[in-house]
């Protein structure tokens, strides 16, 4: 289906404010389409990563942030690393999440916000992923109720007993050292975002 792209409707401030995010070198894309025939979700995305990195370059920032692809992104870094050009893809994606969130875009699939929310908030607590606290939160944010959130859990928790009994979860969380550095970073972070509000 042909879509027409106005003018009025793009942003050319877009790509820098992606870059400013995190999403570097994105002008280095040359619309080659490795990224999208090597991403293991891309069936799921209603925009492959090609087209959200084209999309990005126009400054078609209403339609990219409020694209299911940014949320459905893995972060698996599979596109990132064969990216001929270098086009850290990975973490554009990670920087459009970002912007949507600062910008109180709501996602039509509320779920990938919640997991996204979850993720960071864990990394920020411990310095790495504590998968059986994700799940927990995830399920809390997504569900939006008690019920709702011991139905999530019990619905995948064979799962979980099969990735503990093969020891692929831990079932204490580990912390890293030098989290206050983490913090303060992040908090450098949002100090600077809001000044720039």
């Amino acid at each position: 289906m042909e879509q027409i792209i106005r003018l009025k409707d793009c942003d050319p401030n877009f790509v820098y404010e992606v870059e400013e995010a995190g999403g570097e070198n994105v002008h280095l894309c040359f619309q080659c389409g490795t990224c999208s025939a090597g991403c293991p979700t891309v069936y799921t995305m209603d925009y492959t990563p090609r087209q959200i990195m084209r999309m990005v370059t126009l400054g078609i920032k209403d339609k990219v942030l409020n694209s299911e692809t940014i949320w459905v992104c893995a972060s698996c870094y599979t596109c990132q690393t064969r990216c001929p050009r270098g086009v850290e893809i990975t973490n554009v994606m990670g920087a459009l999440k970002s912007i949507a969130i600062r910008e109180g875009v709501r996602a039509a699939n509320e779920k990938g916000p919640a997991f996204y929310n979850s993720f960071v908030e864990i990394a920020l607590s411990y310095g790495r992923m504590f998968e059986p606290l994700l799940m927990l939160k995830f399920a809390q944010k997504s569900e939006g109720s008690l019920s709702g959130t011991l139905k999530h859990l019990l619905r995948h928790a064979s799962l979980g007993m099969e990735l503990t009994k093969k020891g692929k979860i831990a079932l204490m969380p580990h912390k890293i050292k030098g989290r206050e550095h983490m913090k303060k970073i992040i908090e450098n972070i949002r100090k600077i975002e809001e000044e720039e509000k």
